[in-house]
């Protein structure tokens, strides 16, 4: 369900450039973060902007997350105008780079999709019409070094088709089912860390598996933590389009029928994110 990916063709000075004007974001004062408080009721659009330290969404959960975050999201009836952005005149920097990032990202996971076709012996333009016009979200991420013991991001499996992650230092945990144990995800030098979410589980009909993570507020390297900031990058096919199991996927003869009925992205996982 993961794998860090290298090769990637992603600058190193863009995520570079995106982890120091992240620093620089959550640096603020709180007061001038929470101008960007997620779901004011000031703002249409649902599901972006500034979630504080402790917060419970993104799946609503009953136990807060350690981190602090601020999210934007596209699809093809969202701009990047349509998000909560700083106003500030030194925030310019901030928006240029956040935009640059998540349309490399975007493009980047493009270009993994004949992979993935070619993994599931599918022609390798399978994806290209449910990815035409995609959904995705950018999360901004600040984990405070050792806070009070608590966890950064609490046990979870993404929602998403894939996930790609740019972080500053380890800090991503995983469930390994085969020893039964949670594993610690080593930081490979200008790696990206690639996960199958839940939409691809199941549009594969479980062949491809989404594995449980979490996200530690400490470090195994160094005498002292220091605070992490990590940016996943959630990518979707179009929010309406349905997804029917994968023809390679499924096969009534063999006994291995779909085990999902045909969902769009809209019609499932968008209600556990809040949309």
């Amino acid at each position: 369900g993961f794998f860090a990916l290298v090769g990637h063709g992603i600058d190193v000075s863009l995520q570079k450039r995106l982890m120091k004007v992240m620093k620089e974001f959550f640096d603020q004062d709180e007061d001038v973060k929470r101008d960007l408080l997620m779901d004011r009721p000031e703002c249409s659009l649902k599901g972006v902007g500034y979630l504080p330290l402790y917060n419970r969404k993104l799946p609503t959960r009953s136990d807060p997350n350690a981190n602090e975050s601020y999210i934007v999201k596209r699809a093809h009836d969202i701009s990047w105008d349509d998000n909560p952005w700083p106003t500030s005149s030194s925030s310019k920097e901030f928006r240029k780079t956040v935009q640059e990032y998540g349309q490399a990202m975007e493009d980047l996971a493009r270009r993994l999709l004949p992979l993935f076709a070619i993994a599931l012996d599918v022609r390798e333009d399978f994806f290209e019409e449910a990815f035409r016009e995609p959904f995705y979200r950018l999360r901004l991420t600040h984990y405070p070094p050792n806070h009070g013991g608590k966890l950064g991001i609490l046990p979870h499996v993404d929602t998403s088709f894939l996930t790609i992650l740019a972080q500053s230092q380890e800090g991503l945990v995983i469930f390994d089912e085969r020893c039964g144990d949670w594993t610690r995800v080593p930081v490979v030098n200008d790696a990206l860390v690639v996960n199958v979410g839940e939409l691809l589980r199941q549009w594969t009909n479980d062949r491809f598996k989404s594995v449980k993570h979490y996200a530690a507020n400490d470090s195994t390297t160094g005498t002292e933590a220091s605070p992490r900031y990590s940016a996943p990058f959630f990518f979707n096919a179009n929010a309406d389009y349905v997804m029917t199991c994968i023809p390679t996927c499924c096969d009534e003869e063999n006994n291995n029928p779909p085990k999902y009925p045909p969902v769009s992205y809209r019609s499932s996982q968008a209600a556990v994110q809040g949309e």
